[in-house]
């Protein structure tokens, strides 16, 4: 009898070490997540960087912002970068992401001749929200969209028509959504799947690739061409 007693307290000491370790892990990781969370918020504010000049102050006429706009009833997201904002609208159409993220990594230099709206489109990225109807995502709706934020870049840039760069996905999707809409863009810039990270020169050869010399696309090619 006594010995069932002694056996029987000293698993009680065991039982709350067990259950003490069990608890202090789950809180260490918590912790350990607060903290991961703390400093991924101070290394990426949640905006791109500004474009510095040589003197290390903002680049006069340059854009480089974060914004949201209502499109067709959904808030969507796009980051607008260029060095100067007079310069030709260029509107990245993603394929099944996003691509805004890699230019972290691999720059790809469009800044410096064009103002490029990376639009996160519809139930991707920035635009994601679970208030979205699933029946909304659609090449139908896609092709509303693009036609939307085209007439709000216009409008806020004052320009006449702009670009459209389309890259993965489906090669054709970017010449859908301009079809009988000519009057606001001007011809495809067509970027294959697996060149997203191309330097300057291999982009600027990639878009006059995809261009009919019978298009105004291809003067504008040569001239690009010509810059070093």
């Amino acid at each position: 009898m006594t010995k069932k007693i002694i056996k029987r307290l000293s698993i009680k000491p065991f039982v709350r070490k067990v259950i003490g370790i069990m608890l202090t892990i789950p809180a260490v990781l918590l912790v350990c997540v607060f903290i991961l969370v703390g400093l991924l918020l101070a290394c990426s504010p949640g905006k791109p960087e500004t474009f510095l000049d040589e003197h290390g102050s903002p680049l006069s006429g340059s854009i480089s912002e974060k914004v949201f706009v209502n499109i067709n009833g959904v808030e969507q997201g796009m980051f607008i970068m260029s060095k100067d904002v007079t310069h030709p609208v260029l509107l990245f159409l993603h394929g099944g992401m996003p691509d805004y993220f890699l230019t972290q990594k691999y720059p790809t230099g469009l800044e410096d001749y064009f103002t490029v709206v990376w639009w996160e489109q519809r139930g991707s990225g920035l635009s994601y929200s679970t208030d979205i109807p699933p029946e909304t995502m659609a090449v139908e709706q896609l092709i509303s969209d693009t036609l939307a934020v085209t007439n709000y870049l216009r409008h806020r840039f004052g320009q006449e028509k702009i670009y459209l760069m389309g890259h993965s996905g489906e090669p054709s999707l970017p010449s859908r959504r301009l079809h009988g809409h000519q009057s606001c863009t001007t011809p495809i810039l067509a970027w294959p799947r697996c060149r997203i990270n191309l330097n300057l020169k291999d982009w600027r050869t990639s878009i006059c690739f995809s261009s009919s010399k019978r298009t105004e696309t291809w003067k504008w090619c040569e001239n690009l061409k010509q810059h070093p």
